[in-house]
């Protein structure tokens, strides 16, 4: 059973009979150890930091970006009503509201020019040039009377320049964040809601004291000093190299049947969600409530509550609430002032949410690779809604209901 250490292929000592094995033999056969695990064969950590000093800063240059954005687009009201009032009294709200609309129509149609540039160069481009448009079209709007010199101030310059920062700081957040996208992207989004809240009411202190083009210069120092910020935050996580557009990648997104549904959807929504913000100031002035009490206000709550029971469930909620909203308390309480209040203060949930969900949507059925093009995408077809939305609002106004408040109610049912 043994083997003496000097016969052939003996060792020093004694050795086993390979044919009986030992009982740790035995147990190594029934349990049989895998080897150690190296590093290299480790379960690959999440590319998402999800946090981090450096993400957060990033939420803080965003929700810089939508304040001078989205948060100006929300206080697009009081220039309505300033217009029809003063310089263009002598044109219809319909085609004043053209201005309006065109300058948030390029916040979202330069979205998939935008998507392509940040895909290929990153964010800080179109952040610094973004928002050196916009100060230049505040301060050159401040000089404007006549129509041109308006449009080109307001639609053009500072609509284009709302649209490059805004894809730039939605786009980068999305790089940093997975599982807890949407409370980053409601926090960037309360930047729109508090924009929505002190333009207007700055606009309403000032006008009357120092002018109309000293409120404005004011509005564009405050948009300065808070684009720094974003200029200096706003970072993507990803390595951007530059590559040809190849059509075949555009065209592939629109044969994603979630995708084009999504979009459709999307586009449906913003046609609702826009038309309140520059409607509700005039229709307001129409019911004599007092003007300062017309202001929308954001929320984060129900971005934070999409990471837990999912972006599409939070949407559909949402919209069903704001239809809700119109139908129940926006036109039965029009010349209300107390019903004024309620609603600008409850619509402001799904209006500050809206277009910061929709990355989110997005993000949902994308890679992360092409989320700047597909978001981008999915902006551009919303543009269409933003062009012709609050034109066709203007028309209605007055349509089977003609006096006072109740005149603005073809145009509140246009938004269902």
């Amino acid at each position: 059973m043994f083997q003496h250490q000097n016969e052939p292929g003996g060792e020093a000592g004694f050795e086993t009979d390979p044919s009986v094995p030992e009982s740790s033999d035995r147990e190594q056969e029934k349990s049989p150890i895998p080897p150690p695990v190296t590093i290299s064969e480790l379960p690959p950590q999440s590319p998402f930091p999800d946090g981090g000093l450096s993400a957060w800063l990033v939420v803080l240059g965003a929700w810089a970006c939508f304040f001078s954005s989205y948060g100006f687009v929300g206080s697009i009201g009081v220039f309505q009503d300033y217009y029809e009032a003063n310089f263009l009294h002598d044109y219809s709200p319909s085609n004043i509201s053209w201005i309006l609309s065109i300058q948030a129509f390029f916040i979202s149609a330069l979205a998939p020019f935008a998507g392509i540039f940040f895909d290929r160069h990153g964010p800080r481009l179109l952040v610094s040039l973004g928002s050196a448009l916009i100060i230049l079209g505040l301060f050159t709007l401040s000089a404007s009377t006549q129509y041109y010199q308006i449009f080109l101030s307001q639609s053009v310059s500072c609509g284009i320049g709302m649209g490059m920062i805004f894809h730039g700081c939605v786009n980068s957040v999305s790089t940093w964040f997975l599982k807890r996208r949407g409370l980053a992207l409601g926090i960037a989004s309360s930047g729109s809601g508090l924009g929505g809240v002190i333009l207007p009411i700055l606009f309403h202190r000032l006008v009357d004291r120092i002018g109309f083009p000293w409120t404005v210069r004011a509005m564009g120092f405050l948009i300065l000093g808070i684009q720094i910020i974003a200029i200096l935050t706003v970072r993507s996580r990803l390595e951007h190299k530059p590559k040809p557009f190849v059509f075949a990648n555009f065209s592939r997104s629109f044969k994603d049947r979630a995708f084009v549904l999504n979009s459709a959807a999307c586009c449906a929504g913003m046609l609702g969600t826009l038309i309140p913000p520059n409607y509700l100031q005039v229709s307001a002035r129409a019911a004599d409530v007092p003007q300062h009490l017309a202001i929308i206000i954001g929320r984060v709550v129900p971005l934070w509550a999409g990471d837990h029971v999912g972006p599409f469930n939070t949407i559909a909620v949402l919209m069903l609430y704001g239809a809700i909203l119109v139908l129940a308390l926006w036109i039965p309480a029009a010349a209300n002032t107390s019903g004024i209040i309620a609603f600008t203060a409850l619509f402001g949930v799904p209006w500050g949410c809206f277009n910061a969900i929709i990355p989110a949507l997005v993000g949902e059925i994308s890679a992360i690779e092409e989320i700047g093009f597909r978001v981008g995408t999915t902006f551009f077809i919303n543009s269409i809604a933003v062009l012709i939305g609050n034109p066709i609002a203007g028309e209605l106004i007055g349509k089977g209901w003609t006096v006072g408040a109740e005149s603005y109610n073809g145009l509140k049912l246009f938004c269902e």
